[in-house]
């Protein structure tokens, strides 16, 4: 667990490290506007590291029991916005495309919901090279609100797809679109401490759908 915890940070901390040593060695080197982006680069970066702390200190608490969750309407648009804001250092981020109601609310906590949604599109991001990554939503007649985040990316090998959501994979396993599996074993997690669920559908070659139903909020369409 500590190696994929490692694993995790070590892409974003490289990045922090690299533009801020090159930005100190060569200030002179660069116009403003290149600074800038660098500047914001390393901010990017810097928030994914948080992200990852943070999400890794609630699974802590979920596996304690201690995870105490903030309830509230939480507007799904919003939350998807902001999850679009988490994964904007990603080559590949411009792609997600948001089809959500804006009239849609969900009854949970909206930092770890926010959480959910980001380690999904992030993982859509990183598993498909080309095509828009669609976040939609809809709210269902027995007072849930249904989430599809899909990708036209290199699918998941069928005999994987039951376990995507299980955990780190051991090291005799092959790697798979569910990455390091952290992100995706916590998204199951917070999403069913919100009494709810989540699923994948993959065809191999032809990209996912990860599927989350949660409670709607009184707000909702």
């Amino acid at each position: 667990m500590i190696s994929k915890i490692a694993h995790e940070l070590r892409s974003p901390l490289t990045s922090v490290k690299g533009f801020s040593a090159t930005l100190v060695k060569r200030w002179d080197s660069f116009t403003d506007e290149q600074r800038k982006q660098f500047v914001e680069t390393i901010h990017q970066d810097s928030l994914r590291m948080a992200r990852v702390i943070a999400e890794v200190v609630d699974l802590a608490r979920i596996e304690s029991g201690r995870l105490e969750l903030k309830l509230a309407e939480a507007h799904l648009h919003s939350l998807c916005e902001r999850a679009v804001k988490n994964v904007a250092a990603l080559a590949g981020s411009e792609r997600v495309v948001i089809e959500v109601d804006p009239d849609l609310y969900v009854w949970g906590d909206f930092e770890r919901l926010e959480h959910v949604v980001s380690n999904l599109m992030e993982n859509a991001v990183k598993f498909s090279d080309e095509g828009n990554i669609s976040v939609s939503a809809e709210a269902r007649p027995d007072g849930t609100v249904e989430m599809h985040v899909t990708d036209q990316g290199v699918g998941i090998d069928p005999d994987r797809l039951e376990s995507v959501f299980d955990g780190p994979a051991q090291r005799s396993r092959r790697a798979t679109p569910s990455g390091s599996g952290l992100g995706l074993y916590l998204s199951k997690r917070l999403v069913e401490a919100h009494d709810g669920t989540i699923s994948a559908a993959s065809e191999k070659g032809a990209g996912s759908t990860f599927t989350v139903i949660l409670p709607a909020a009184t707000g909702a369409a």
